[in-house]
């Protein structure tokens, strides 16, 4: 190597070394611009979690307002107004308005219903502004005519001028019509000082109370029509009930009149037998006393007379204990058909005395049989009990026997398990068809209106056996093969009942 030749090595590692920078000085100036970088991209990341944030606490204020509102309206199913005014301050606290509104449309008129922060110059603007004619330029009316959400980002600038603007000095305006199945029933309106417009959550937020403020009056709207059906309802069942009492008391007082008719007869004939033995005695004893007076009396005579005087005094007594008995049962019907209080009786006992008194209205060719359990103890009501198997042998002696056809029905009681009882009543007359089986506990059902039935009788006999008396009535019938009513009711009729 030359000696000349180091110094141009020396130089050209200089030149080299120029051009690409010092090491040092590239060592020194990274980690600043590191450091920068990374404080703009913490300051960046900070930025979008505070918007997360901010975010996600403006969507959880809006969804509790809206639950908020939902549960008012649960809870208020008969007043709207509480609901429109939680709507309007929720309204206005999310949507950061001066003013929040409420209207509804009545006919052709717009009507303010509810307001939020109106001062008292805004609030006699309004009452003098409205109710507001439909048809008129106002942007509330506008937007419930056209159905169409009406966003004012500046009314001065667009011409919404109006009596409350000036009043209240708000800019930017806010209208969501209230729809119903595509018709505008009101409106909700946000109002704000800044002539800018609505944010899009905010306008879908004013959307949703908009639909809750519809629910909110079709739930008032239903439970008020709810309430005078249940009202009319109400008073049709009363007035239903009357109307069965008294049909009842009919029936009952139509009975009895059978009835009384049915024993007047029958006692003709004790009572008839009695005069006539008495007016035979007394013939025979005045021909005993002319026997007496003329000296004629002979001892066959006076053996005689007294065994006919004990003839007759028998005979007396036969029929006038048969009177009495007849009597006796009359009071006891009559009693148990006019008073319907619950008191403990003996079920085959108040049912032979029921049969006994009807035996004497019916028909000779229709026999009625009783079978009943002994000691079947009953705390229920006897009257309403003996109208029951009353209209139940009139029914088959009017319906099952055409043309005076003989026949029979048999009346059987027994218990039901130790609560219940069991009563069957069956006759072998004509039956029913599947037509009339299907209709023949309906009121003023009959086969036989021609003819002056009523079509009462059974329509009362279910009222009672299910009502009154806290049982069931179940109807077996085939047509040609007779008619079984099978009754179960309780020892102990109902307390409700009373």
């Amino acid at each position: 190597m030359k000696a000349g030749d180091r110094p141009t090595r020396s130089k050209s590692r200089a030149t080299t070394a120029k051009r690409r920078g010092s090491p040092k000085a590239a060592t020194a100036s990274s980690p600043a611009k590191k450091k920068a970088a990374t404080a703009k991209a913490e300051t960046s990341g900070t930025s979008e979690v505070e918007q997360l944030r901010l975010e996600l606490q403006e969507a959880r204020e809006r969804q509790a307002a809206t639950a908020e509102v939902l549960s008012l309206i649960s809870d208020s199913p008969s007043s709207i107004q509480p609901v429109f005014d939680r709507i309007i301050k929720n309204a206005a606290r999310l949507c950061h308005s001066v003013l929040s509104a409420i209207y509804r449309r009545e006919g052709d008129h717009v009507h303010l219903v509810a307001y939020d922060q109106f001062s008292p110059e805004s609030i006699a603007a309004v009452e003098k502004a409205y109710p507001a004619p439909l048809t008129s330029g106002n942007l509330i009316s506008v937007a419930i005519r056209e159905r169409r959400v009406v966003h004012e980002p500046d009314v001065l600038v667009s011409g919404g001028y109006s009596e409350l603007q000036r009043t209240s000095g708000y800019r930017s305006i806010l209208v969501v019509p209230m729809l119903r199945d595509d018709v505008a029933i009101g409106a909700i309106a946000v109002m704000r000082l800044e002539p800018k417009l609505f944010p899009k959550a905010q306008v879908e937020l004013l959307k949703t109370f908009a639909g809750q403020a519809v629910i909110a009056i079709e739930n008032t709207r239903l439970f008020t029509e709810l309430q005078a059906r249940t009202t009319q309802l109400s008073q049709s069942l009363e007035d239903l009930r009357a109307a069965q009492d008294g049909l009842i008391q009919t029936e009952k007082l139509a009975a009895l009149g059978r009835l009384v008719a049915g024993v007047a007869h029958e006692l003709n004939t004790p009572v008839g037998t009695s005069l006539t033995v008495a007016s035979a005695f007394i013939n025979k004893a005045d021909r005993f006393e002319a026997d007496v007076t003329s000296g004629g009396v002979r001892r066959s005579s006076l053996t005689e007379f007294i065994a006919s005087s004990r003839e007759a005094a028998s005979q007396v007594m036969i029929n006038l204990n048969h009177a009495i008995d007849l009597i006796q049962s009359f009071k006891q019907v009559a009693t148990d058909r006019n008073v319907s209080d619950r008191r403990g009786f003996d079920l085959a006992e108040v049912t032979e005395q029921v049969v006994k008194g009807l035996r004497f209205g019916l028909r000779r060719n229709l026999v009625v049989n009783v079978a009943c359990e002994p000691d079947l103890a009953m705390n229920s009501y006897p009257g309403p009990y003996g109208q029951v198997l009353t209209n139940l042998v009139i029914n088959s002696a009017v319906h099952a026997y055409p043309d005076g056809a003989r026949g029979s029905v048999h009346i059987a009681a027994q218990a039901s398990g130790k609560h219940n009882v069991e009563v069957l009543f069956s006759d072998d007359g004509c039956g029913m068809s599947p037509e009339v089986r299907r209709q023949v506990f309906d009121p003023f059902f009959t086969t036989r209106r021609d003819q002056g039935s009523t079509g009462l009788g059974l329509h009362i006999v279910h009222n009672i056996v299910t009502n009154r008396l806290g049982g069931r009535i179940n109807l077996e019938t085939r047509q040609g093969a007779g008619t079984k009513f099978r009754i179960v009711m309780p020892r102990e009729a109902p307390l409700a009942a009373e």
